[in-house]
């Protein structure tokens, strides 16, 4: 799924980030507008907002953020507003991301997702996270993997000061 900031690079936009995160993605989608092809823009733009799948009898809706502003639609997952997006969709499960929080919430007969991330985790560690589906259900996991590998590669960019200690910061912990 297309996220903001594959919108952001595919379509040179501003990813819509809030305040304190802005001027981190605005440095790094201009280093990455420059890194990456016009092919590999173009394949950004071409990634779907949404997609309906179907495995065995269970229906899958998957987005990026909230199924009715799928790019932008920050709803943190006690939100009463997820009633009415899920209620919205014909699934039986909605998986979305954005917010880089793990969580499975049962809302009506749907299931609502967000496997988490890799990269920016939410959860106060760098670990990777995801969700497994067996058998009816989800378990959400986590892995560690080495983000002091991806923490030199930033600091081999030579960001500004700034820039660099709020984007490790990010890796690490998921916020700033």
């Amino acid at each position: 799924m297309r996220g903001n900031h594959d919108h952001s690079i595919g379509y040179d936009e501003d990813p819509r980030c809030g305040q304190r995160y802005h001027d981190m993605a605005d440095t790094t989608r201009r280093f990455s507008a420059s890194a990456v092809t016009e092919d590999q823009k173009k394949f950004l733009r071409d990634l779907p907002l949404k997609a309906e799948i179907k495995r065995g009898n269970t229906r899958f809706y998957l987005t990026h953020a909230r199924p009715s502003d799928p790019l932008y639609g920050y709803c943190a997952q006690d939100s009463d507003e997820w009633v009415k997006e899920v209620e919205s969709v014909p699934a039986d499960v909605v998986l979305v991301g954005h917010t880089h929080t793990p969580f499975v919430r049962k809302i009506g007969n749907q299931l609502l997702v967000n496997p988490g991330s890799l990269g920016q985790p939410k959860t106060g560690k760098p670990d990777a996270c995801y969700a497994v589906w067996q058998d009816g259900k989800f378990d959400l996991k986590s892995f560690s993997y080495p983000v002091e590998k991806t923490v030199a590669k930033l600091k081999a960019l030579s960001f500004a000061t700034e820039i660099e200690k709020d984007l490790i910061a990010v890796l690490q912990t998921g916020s700033v």
